[in-house]
């Protein structure tokens, strides 16, 4: 039986920086009654808390920025893994070479990278661009695979992984889910066989492609796949 179980965010649990829905609570606070719930997501401890709600808070584990800051339920910060000023630096130049290209239309350019502490994240359209819009931006992720492949991103201590609807992140070269996934689970001497990661994003230059291999992977191509998947996971602990 599966007692840990990870889930990405954005599209797995919510649509992109949208709250969670109430349906989706639910399945949630029933499977933290029985299991370790663990959110590994881009975005930040306080997104992730913004968009889970009140009613989810404290049981959940936070692993924010792809990882790169893990938070206990209680709120205990276990490790920040922060970007120094020249892998920032690194970032800035390639978004900017991308930026003055004007490959796609944008409506704030101010709102386009953020600046997260562990990570970087460049969005090609904006952060606060309306869901809908965003969603429809690149949904079989075709575009910025085109990106990746005309402006390769070179750096020997930074790496770059296709996440969300419309997003690059950056983060420190091998410090990605997986790899932070691993140090928890030996950290609190979890099985990996017990250990199930739910993610949108399981393909290659995918942000959840790194968790291949770690601990068992399902799937999903949005929050209704992942509603399926917790109802089994319900249904087997039934």
């Amino acid at each position: 039986m599966k007692k840990y179980i990870f889930f990405d965010l954005d599209n797995t649990l919510t649509r992109s920086r949208s709250v969670i829905t109430k349906d989706m609570a639910s399945l949630l606070r029933r499977l933290t009654a029985h299991h370790e719930v663990i959110v590994v997501s881009g975005a930040d401890a306080g997104q992730i808390a913004h968009q889970l709600g009140k009613d989810l808070r404290g049981k959940y584990w936070s692993m924010g920025q792809n990882g790169n800051a893990c938070i206990t339920p209680r709120g205990e910060v276990l490790w920040e893994n922060k970007m120094d000023w020249l892998q920032k630096f690194e970032v800035f130049n390639y978004v900017h070479h991308i930026f003055i290209e004007n490959i796609f239309p944008y409506k704030n350019k101010l709102d386009l990278l953020q600046d997260r502490g562990c990570q970087m994240s460049y969005s090609f359209i904006g952060h606060s661009e309306d869901v809908a819009t965003k969603e429809a931006f690149d949904a079989d992720k075709k575009k910025r695979r085109m990106i990746l492949r005309k402006f390769p991103f070179k750096s020997k201590t930074v790496e770059v992984k296709i996440a969300g609807t419309t997003c690059f992140d950056f983060y420190i070269k091998g410090s990605n889910k997986g790899a932070n996934i691993e140090i928890l689970t030996k950290h609190l001497g979890w099985k990996k066989n017990e250990c199930l990661y739910v993610g949108d994003a399981l393909f290659k230059h995918g942000n959840d492609e790194s968790v291949i291999g770690i601990i068992p992977t399902k799937s999903v191509r949005d929050p209704n796949d992942t509603m399926e998947v917790i109802v089994g996971l319900l249904k087997v602990k039934s």
